[in-house]
């Protein structure tokens, strides 16, 4: 049954969506090359998604088509707040006006590439492919209430913010893929509303959204605090300011922006070491941004907003896992407001690295809560789909170019992310 949208005012909106600027220079981490161009380069008869307009924009377009304000109020509705997956199902809109948006706009940013659900249907993962063809992914992963009966039943999706990632972290598949491209907002912010409108009718509905996937959220603020923007307004989505996270790698210039940002979602630092030598080797972001200084901005951020900040920490055997280490993080997190997510390593055939054993995660966990640090060890999901960042679109991408697979053959179409988002 299709959910009907709210009736909410859109605002004056600030964020204009429109892809960021090229990398800095002075990041001389598999970076574009000069001059290289990283937004979209699709083809001038692909129509915009209507996704990728700002609620102002999308206000002043269905203005410009002679329609009075609240049917823009409708539109968004639609489009952020229901199930629809076409123009055609806006059943309280004119018909004129979804002729007039379906002729300029396409309704979907994004199309399905494949979707995997792990046995325990707790976690889904989408390969998406993109209007010029390039790939993304994006996870849903579900908590049930704990057999206890503490807890309740939560859902949270896991979006990408560029076509593979300029960081190339030691550890992370998507390194290995090399840079692309930054996303628009529009599909930045599809990834989430794929998912919300896929829980709306198969509940508990996504409430939190965090930006982990593929990409260097930093590299590319402007559209993902544009998506950001959309889905925290209530014409929008109307999620929680404090339930999205944007995670980076050390980027310290989108780390002082989003301290001082209006929207000042949570923050989320791949820490993965607590000292440079080591960091230096598994972030080599870390070569331009050293512990110090990454320490340093989290304080400033936690001091303006008021927010814990939060740790990722990859446990790879042998490397970074020893008591040793754990106490240098606590020295290292000392007098900060922090909560450190240790996380069990998807293993990735490509690389060097496995993960920590149990007793050893324990080990490392045990030091760290006995001298005060809130931490968590996150559960392991997906690891029967590839869950981790960047595998499955890597192992997508791999078949294809085998000779003779379906995928490699031009001109099979994918479907689009909309007219699939209802399938269970």
């Amino acid at each position: 049954m299709r959910t009907s949208p709210s009736d909410l005012s859109l605002g004056p909106g600030a964020s204009t969506g429109a892809p960021g600027p090229a990398l800095p220079t002075a990041l001389l981490i598999a970076e574009p090359a000069p001059g290289q161009d990283i937004t979209p380069s699709a083809g001038d008869a692909v129509l915009r998604p209507i996704i990728d307009l700002p609620l102002q924009e999308l206000r002043q377009t269905v203005a410009g088509m002679g329609e009075p304000e609240y049917r823009a109020v409708q539109v968004a509705s639609w489009l952020y707040r229901s199930t629809a997956t076409s123009f055609g199902e806006m059943t309280n809109v004119p018909k004129g006006l979804r002729q007039a948006l379906s002729e300029r706009f396409r309704f979907s940013a994004l199309a399905i590439k494949e979707e995997r659900i792990a046995a325990d249907g707790e976690t889904r993962k989408v390969v998406l492919q993109l209007p010029d063809g390039e790939q993304i992914e994006s996870v849903l992963m579900r908590y049930p209430q704990r057999s206890d009966g503490t807890g309740a039943d939560r859902a949270t999706v896991c979006v990408s913010t560029q076509v593979g990632c300029p960081v190339k972290c030691a550890f992370c598949a998507t390194g290995l893929m090399g840079f692309g491209r930054n996303l628009t907002s529009g599909e930045i912010l599809e990834q989430a509303l794929y998912f919300l409108r896929w829980s709306r009718r198969h509940p508990p509905v996504v409430r939190n959204v965090v930006f982990m996937g593929m990409g260097e959220p930093m590299l590319n603020y402007d559209a993902t605090m544009a998506a950001v923007e959309r889905l925290v307004h209530p014409a929008g989505a109307g999620l929680g300011v404090h339930r999205l996270t944007v995670s980076t790698s050390g980027w310290l210039p989108g780390i002082t922006r989003l301290t001082h940002d209006p929207l000042a979602v949570r923050l989320a630092v791949s820490l993965h070491a607590p000292n440079d030598a080591l960091r230096d080797q598994l972030v080599p972001l870390n070569r331009r941004y050293p512990v110090a200084d990454l320490m340093a901005a989290c304080r400033e951020y936690q001091g303006v907003t008021g927010r814990r900040v939060t740790f990722e920490y990859t446990l790879l055997a042998g490397v970074n896992d020893s008591p040793g280490l754990a106490l240098e993080l606590v020295a290292l997190l000392k007098g900060l407001d922090a909560h450190v997510n240790l996380i069990p390593m998807n293993p990735v055939s490509d690389l060097p690295f496995a993960p920590s054993p149990w007793p050893v995660v324990e080990t490392f966990h045990d030091v760290l809560r006995e001298r005060g640090i809130i931490c968590t060890v996150r559960r392991e999901m997906g690891r029967d789909i590839q869950a981790a960042c960047g595998q499955l679109r890597a192992e997508v991408e791999r078949r294809e170019r085998r000779p003779g697979s379906r995928g490699a053959r031009r001109g099979v179409e994918a479907p689009s992310i909309a007219g699939v988002a209802s399938h269970g």
